[in-house]
């Protein structure tokens, strides 16, 4: 599948995948991270069940806080 992840091109040999599947993947292990699937907002509780398919537009944020 081709997707955009944070507006770059991407692609898997799977034809879908989950976000949790996605994050390990790119070995991304933030523990605040928020996701959007073509603009909408997906619950961090839903990452191991919301997939991704073919054509999606997938936003990753990396919250940081510090003093």
């Amino acid at each position: 599948m081709k997707i955009s992840v944070n507006a770059e091109a991407e692609s898997f040999p799977e034809e879908s995948l989950t976000i949790r599947e996605i994050l390990e993947r790119k070995r991304w292990s933030f523990p605040l991270i928020i996701a959007r699937v073509n603009g909408e907002l997906v619950e961090r509780g839903d990452y191991e069940r919301r997939t991704v398919r073919e054509g999606d537009a997938l936003e990753l944020y990396h919250l940081v806080s510090g003093g």
